[in-house]
């Protein structure tokens, strides 16, 4: 397979290519459950994305993770649905406003990479879809464990580098989350644009 960094840019015609919005759900934001700095900024670009792309006649996905009580072993089950943010038909579940509309696709996963933890890479096959472009929170782990994993596979990846946020972990500021996460992704697994640069391509 082409080195990421060696290839020209990726042909992101809707006829191959899907927009994907990871986890922009309530609980990942600035002041949120999951404090993300930069969250909103990232919203309001994939926002932007969505609305040019839908024009251009492109495909819309949102993905988001949700569990149910019967996700859970019923030894802790009630002890879980009482304390995880993610329960569907939570608050913190939902996604931000205005992000997913009629005519988007919208599937759960049940775990951080849609890639191994839902209908995505199905979905990706039965669409003809060789291509994807990505924003969503969290840079280092739901947006690139998912991104990775189709990587890997030989789809084409591109993250939208604006469109994305991390929160800040183990001492580690949540824009120098971001960063590393995306030059990592640039190095081995795909390309990365600014949503200005993606509308570009449109």
């Amino acid at each position: 397979m082409p080195h990421p960094r060696l290839e020209p840019p990726y042909d992101l015609s809707p006829l191959r290519t899907v927009l994907i919005g990871i986890d922009f759900q309530q609980a990942f934001g600035e002041g949120a459950w999951e404090h993300v700095p930069g969250a909103s900024a990232a919203i309001d670009n994939f926002r932007v994305a969505a609305r040019a792309w839908r024009s251009a006649g492109g495909r819309v996905v949102m993905i988001r993770e949700a569990y149910t009580p019967d996700d859970f072993p019923a030894a802790i089950r009630d002890e879980i649905v009482l304390v995880h943010p993610l329960m569907l038909g939570s608050a913190n579940c939902e996604f931000h406003p205005d992000l997913l509309v009629d005519g988007d696709l919208s599937i759960v996963k049940k775990g951080f990479s849609a890639f191994a933890a839902s209908e995505l890479p199905a979905l990706l096959d039965d669409r003809g879809w060789d291509t994807v472009v990505i924003g969503g929170l969290t840079t280092p782990i739901c947006v690139t464990t998912t991104a990775d994993g189709l990587s890997m596979a030989g789809t084409k990846v591109v993250i939208l580098s604006d469109a994305c946020a991390s929160q800040p972990f183990d001492g580690v500021p949540g824009e120098l989350a971001h960063n590393v996460a995306l030059a990592r992704f640039r190095y081995q697994f795909g390309q990365t644009l600014t949503t200005e640069e993606f509308l570009t391509r449109l």
